[in-house]
């Protein structure tokens, strides 16, 4: 079972892009509650339904169906309620991968709180910021490596100002215990939660954008968001009804948004989390088998780390479709995982302020997929949510009056959203990345992408990952600097430079060519494995 048919008007399979384009539509009712309409409908017409398989490096392991979610978000709720949440307030959520986020997400919907999901991994400084922009009321951890440590400085410091603070897997002075709030809500034969009082038009889910290349923004989303990500499920993760859908991202990055709850449920499939400390591609690889994940997704950067594995050794049978985003993805990379599974790496574009704007679709044919030269490298098709256009090469949703499904809540006077992406379509429709716009490295008067000399620097088989930024320069203006990380076993030299040098004065134009190249051990990232573009520029 499914609740497909509920939101989709018409037909839910399509033969082509253009069919899928044309005759798609999202139906979406006045009072739709995600939480009642989707997991407390599963929980009584098919309570036994997985929804959440989850487990961690220590062995433990838990599988909750939707007849579980939905008893113990209603508790949850009403022991938030208790302790003063209410329908408006901010509660962020800093809970890594732990299980219980689920349940708490669901809860603050339930009441019409708005969850703030943030990395756990954050500094005091920055659940400062996070602290006073949001408003937030309510902060609920996990202890994951020192970042008790940090909330408690920040909190510090904000005196009066600081949070509620509550304790997930710990007991900690001070701090609100998770379990009692559960104890306490499972108490209480009734509650305060009342649907009737919580508009889909009004604040869900809050998130900070990623900061790659300016101090994070806070994005909010209204109830309707959930459905925008039929889209991001059904038709890009191709998730399957009673399948096993794995997205490789902590909760605290609209990803887990896109890939963890909302149009997965929606579509049928149960999702995978693995809570993990330390990234080990052979755990991954072990965790898809033993748990015959069906479907998944992943940063380029994982498939980098997958491809130089011995991937014979694992039984990666129960896979039948994989797909990535966040960063343009390396054709050697695409071609291995290939060669060596079988299976194409579908790619897909959004932001935290949208939902899937371009990608892959499902059911277009293996054909565009096939040569590493065409259309399996672009972005993929334009999204049918969306009216899309490119305005002087800039990827932008005209919104001609009420905002579309899935965009962030804010004044669009103007009638358009700049998403600040650079990008440019074929005579397919397909969309190819080349940059932000404030990216844009300006030298001796050309104006030069970082994302094509990266696309083609990658294409050595000594360069594992790279970033191409412009450096300061007083002829010049700026001048292409590549920094480089080699590919296992490779000796870094002056040879080597002079190689990468020849390779790159051989594959493109002379004024793209980089004109320095430093070898470096790792790339500077954000949490969530997207290259810190701006540390490079600001550090060199």
């Amino acid at each position: 079972m499914n609740l497909l048919q509920t939101y989709l008007e018409g037909k839910t399979d399509f033969s082509s892009y253009d069919d899928f384009f044309k005759n798609l539509k999202i139906n979406t009712p006045r009072d739709f509650n995600f939480v009642r309409d989707v997991v407390d409908v599963y929980a009584q017409k098919e309570p036994q339904k997985t929804a959440l398989v989850w487990c961690n490096d220590e062995g433990q392991e838990k599988v909750f169906d939707f007849a579980t979610l939905s008893a113990q978000s209603m508790y949850l709720a009403r022991g938030l309620s208790r302790a003063g949440i209410k329908k408006g307030d901010v509660v962020m959520l800093a809970l890594h991968r732990r299980f219980e986020y689920w349940f708490l997400v669901l809860a603050l919907h339930r009441i019409g709180a708005v969850a703030l999901p943030v990395p756990s991994q954050l500094h005091n400084s920055d659940f400062e910021y996070r602290i006073k922009v949001s408003g937030t009321k309510m902060l609920i951890a996990s202890s994951f490596d020192n970042s008790i440590l940090q909330i408690e400085k920040a909190a510090q410091r904000l005196g009066n100002e600081s949070p509620i603070l509550l304790s997930v897997n710990f007991k900690r002075q001070n701090w609100l215990d998770y379990s009692q709030i559960l104890a306490d809500g499972k108490a209480q034969s009734s509650g305060s939660v009342c649907f009737e009082t919580v508009s889909p038009e009004e604040p869900m889910i809050m998130y900070f954008t990623s900061g790659t290349t300016d101090k994070a923004k806070l994005t909010v989303h209204n109830g309707y968001y959930p459905l925008a990500h039929i889209i991001t499920a059904k038709y890009w993760q191709c998730v399957l009804d009673g399948g096993l859908h794995f997205s490789a991202v902590e909760t605290g990055w609209a990803k887990a948004s896109w890939g963890t709850i909302y149009g997965q449920w929606i579509a049928g499939t149960a999702v995978f989390v693995y809570d993990r400390q330390n990234f080990s591609p052979d755990s991954l690889l072990e965790k898809i088998r033993k748990y015959k994940v069906t479907t998944f997704c992943a940063a380029p950067t994982v498939y980098r780390y997958l491809v130089n594995m011995d991937l014979q050794k694992y039984n990666l049978s129960s896979l039948k479709h994989c797909c990535s985003a966040g960063e343009a993805l390396n054709p050697q990379v695409y071609r291995l995982f290939y060669e060596k599974t079988g299976l194409r790496i579908f790619q897909g574009y959004g932001q935290t302020e949208t939902a899937l704007l371009t990608a892959h679709f499902c059911f277009e044919a293996d054909d565009s997929c096939r040569n590493i030269d065409n259309a399996a490298l672009s972005m993929g098709r334009f999204s049918p949510l969306y009216d899309m256009k490119l305005l002087d090469g800039e990827i932008t949703i005209n919104l001609s009056g009420k905002a579309p499904l899935g965009l962030m809540l804010s004044d669009f006077s103007s009638g358009v959203y700049h998403t600040g992406d650079l990008a440019e379509t074929d005579k397919d429709g397909y969309v190819w990345f080349k940059g932000r716009k404030d990216n844009i490295i300006k030298s001796s008067g050309f104006r030069i992408s970082p994302i094509e000399i990266e696309t083609v620097l990658q294409k050595h088989p000594a360069v594992l990952e790279c970033v191409v930024y412009g450096q300061n320069d007083e002829a010049r203006g700026q001048v292409v600097t590549a920094l480089v990380v080699p590919a296992n076993g490779i000796q870094v030299s002056r040879e080597l430079e002079q190689e990468l040098m020849a390779f790159m004065r051989q594959e493109t134009a002379l004024y793209k060519c980089p004109r320095k190249i430093e070898f470096v051990k790792k790339l500077p990232k954000t949490y969530n494995g997207k290259i810190l573009r701006y540390a490079e520029k600001n550090e060199k």
